[in-house]
């Protein structure tokens, strides 16, 4: 059943200029069957059921790869090698794209595409397990390399649920209305816009 959240929620992504083929006969199918209460996870499923393009390869590719739909789910173990492969296949200006060390085997992590490079952290993941990488960290890196190859398009984050985070591309304006819709994990504009190198 489609809720007027439902609703709500493609306009603003629409507005945001994302998700333009999820109109009403497609919300229609992706929610069906959907029972999920709780705002957070039913809008995850949501944009996960849709990227998945109802199982079709050629509607998914299309569909991630115009809005450069990045998710990460903590179920699934993967390496930060395996989320910049990812990563750069959805951002085709800036590849390749190397996430390397500078110096020794405890120098600082970078991602690195051509001359260009840009820092892999995070200062709210300072308490993660020596040796793991925030997506976010990664994300925000990557962010850094599109500024630096004047890309318009960054990565912003979505309000995430209990295991998973996601990434759409956006322009600056996209983005403002996405948090001015509450849809963003930022709720700042400045730090929106710090973490999205504008």
């Amino acid at each position: 059943i489609v809720t007027d959240r439902d609703q709500e929620f493609v306009r603003l992504l629409n507005e945001a200029g994302v998700a333009s083929e999820l109109d009403a006969t497609e919300l229609s199918i992706i929610t069906d069957g959907l029972d999920e209460p709780r705002i957070d996870t039913r809008r995850m499923e949501i944009l996960e059921r849709y990227y998945r393009g109802r199982n079709d390869a050629t509607a998914a590719a299309r569909r991630c790869t115009s809005d450069r739909f990045f998710m990460h789910d903590d179920d699934f173990s993967v390496s930060a090698h395996q989320l910049v492969a990812w990563l750069a296949t959805l951002n085709p200006e800036i590849t390749p794209i190397q996430l390397q060390r500078i110096g020794a085997d405890d120098g600082p992590l970078v991602l690195r595409a051509g001359e260009s490079f840009s820092a892999v952290s995070d200062e709210e993941d300072e308490d993660s397990e020596r040796g793991t990488v925030a997506v976010r960290a990664l994300v925000r890196a990557l962010n850094a390399l599109l500024a630096k190859a004047d890309v318009a398009v960054r990565l912003v984050p979505l309000v995430p649920d209990d295991s998973r985070e996601l990434y759409l591309g956006v322009t600056e304006d996209g983005a403002m209305s996405l948090l001015q819709g509450g849809c963003t994990s930022i709720s700042a504009v400045a730090a929106l816009r710090e973490f999205a190198g504008w």
